[in-house]
């Protein structure tokens, strides 16, 4: 490390990334290092000529709560000088990330410049390769990192480098072993390809699907015929999922003019997940709130009012700096002189929860109650919540694990918003988050705290009542969508049985089957109504 130290302390010592184990893992400066940006030297094994043109990096999700990478700059040397500090590095060419066999899908949300990697965010986990322009006789390499600031560093398992033959001109067919992309429905897959000749074109003759537990999902396979040396393509396939939500896998053989691999099996495997759900209900107003016990962050810039100031730019803390008292309460108010049937809450989180760990849990409660003292209000346990993801939201959804009204996160990877749903509450007029951290002096970093309302009607009608193919009664009605609604039926319009309590409404319309009903009843009487 330039300048030093590197990484000493036992069991991450710098060595450990390039020890060949990926179970091991180290830091690329020494703990405590301000001086920013650092540099790595590494040389290659004495006598052997190195035509190197590909470096592998295997990072880890979350930095180690370090923040993002800001950048790689990528060097090689030709010189033989015992002091590696003494030799000459220059930058590599035609710079590119690439997801090849044996990385780890998806390939990082990086921005090249020149030989510069600029990571935009700390999610990737496992390898990736950084490709160039093949360089021969080269020595060893120069990885110039720059962070956040000082007190960083950025954790990596293994640096790995590659070299092509001495010649390295034959056509060079290269493509992930498995592409996995996920859709929300019927579309175009695409599978990346490259040629890895620095002088022969590569020729593609045939792209055939030739297995696979679903290849009927597949069809119209789209391919380039010849990729320039070095040159990018895409594999095309159609696909369509029907009405299953589920993983689809076929098996491509490519057949080219790559001498090493004419004929390279890969597959592709394809997760269809349901569309976001639009959403009908409208945003409440946020007009108070406190943190219980307090005090709330008061820090110029990060005060705790811009948890509902409706600027995402913006972002404060779950609790005061310093606070070790665990949980906290935060206690917001709504609006008054309205009625609120509170249905949804959005939280905007940060991703690396600047460096502050895990958010233990989060236990979401709402308030009927009108007092303007907040903490005098009673507060009680919403019920069926789940985190759903809903159009403006963020993908992918936080790693939680939910038990009845409490959400634990499982890692600070997600970023943006995410949406918590329960069974809606008429006449809301506050919500109560209880956050639990992994230890004192912890704080959850997020941007916004959002919460909205369906507008339920008193009456709605039923628009079609019919029987299935099966015989049995399908009733559809007027809703809105999460209200929680109750079906009765009656033989004689005098005693009523409840069916069922907990049936969530959809957006528009929501059907009903009985399908306890027995055929032959001369008359049956249904009614519907709101919980």
């Amino acid at each position: 490390m330039v300048p030093g130290p590197g990484r000493t302390a036992v069991g991450s010592e710098f060595e450990l990334a390039f020890d060949g184990d990926i179970n091991t893992r180290t830091f690329t400066t020494n703990s405590g290092t301000t001086t920013a940006p650092q540099r790595s030297l590494l040389a290659f094994e004495e006598g052997t000529i190195h035509n190197l043109s590909r470096i592998r990096i295997n990072d880890i999700s979350g930095n180690d709560n370090n923040g993002r990478m800001q950048q790689i700059t990528v060097r090689v040397t030709t010189d033989l000088d015992a002091d590696l500090n003494a030799r000459n590095y220059f930058a590599v060419t035609n710079l590119s990330v690439e997801m090849l066999e044996g990385d780890d899908d998806p390939l990082p949300n990086v921005s090249i410049n020149d030989n510069t990697i600029e990571h935009l965010d700390a999610t990737h986990d496992g390898f990736y390769s950084i490709v160039f322009d093949s360089v021969p006789g080269v020595t060893g390499i120069e990885l110039e990192w720059a962070n956040e600031g000082g007190f960083k560093h950025w954790t990596i398992r293994e640096i790995e480098a590659y070299a092509t033959s001495a010649a390295g001109n034959d056509p060079n067919l290269l493509v992930a072993e498995t592409t996995a992309v996920k859709v929300n429905g019927p579309g175009t897959v695409s599978v990346p390809i490259r040629n890895g000749s620095q002088e022969q074109d590569l020729d593609i003759s045939a792209v055939e699907i030739t297995g696979g537990a679903q290849t009927d999902a597949f069809s119209s396979v789209q391919f380039p015929a010849t990729l320039a040396p070095r040159e990018n393509g895409f594999i095309d396939l159609a696909f369509d999922n029907g009405n299953d939500f589920a993983d689809f896998e076929a098996i491509l053989t490519i057949s080219s003019n790559d001498p090493d691999d004419p004929e390279r099996e890969v597959t592709v495997i394809v997760t269809a997940e349901p569309p976001p759900i639009q959403p009908t209900d409208t945003l409440i107003n946020i007009v108070n709130g406190i943190v219980d016990p307090g005090p709330g962050r008061t820090a110029a810039g990060s005060e705790f009012e811009l948890a509902f100031d409706g600027d995402i730019t913006t972002r404060t803390f779950t609790t005061n700096s310093g606070t070790t008292t665990a949980p906290q309460r935060s206690l917001l108010a709504f609006e008054e002189g309205t009625s609120h049937n509170l249905t949804r809450i959005r939280i905007n989180d940060v991703a690396g929860n600047d460096t502050n760990g895990r958010m233990q849990q989060i236990t979401v409660r709402v308030t009927t109650d009108s007092d303007p003292v907040l903490t005098e209000r009673t507060y009680s346990d919403i019920i069926n919540l789940f985190v759903i993801l809903f159009e403006g939201d963020d993908e992918p959804l936080p790693n939680t694990d939910i038990t009845g009204n409490t959400i634990e996160h499982l890692d600070t990877i997600h970023d943006g918003f995410y949406s918590i749903v329960f069974n809606t509450v008429p006449g809301a007029t506050g919500i109560e988050l209880e956050w639990a951290n992994e230890g004192g002096f912890k704080h959850w970093t997020i941007r916004e705290i959002e919460a909205y309302a369906t507008g339920a009607p008193e009456n709605f009608e039923i628009i079609d009542s019919s029987f299935n193919e099966d015989g049995k009664p399908v009733i559809v009605w007027e809703s809105v969508q999460n209200i929680i609604y109750a079906i009765e039926m009656s033989y004689d319009l005098n005693e009523w049985l409840e069916i069922t309590d907990d049936l969530i409404g959809q957006a528009g319309t929501t059907p009903f089957v009985h399908e306890d009903f027995e055929d032959g009843t001369a008359r049956i009487f249904y009614r519907i109504r709101t919980q």
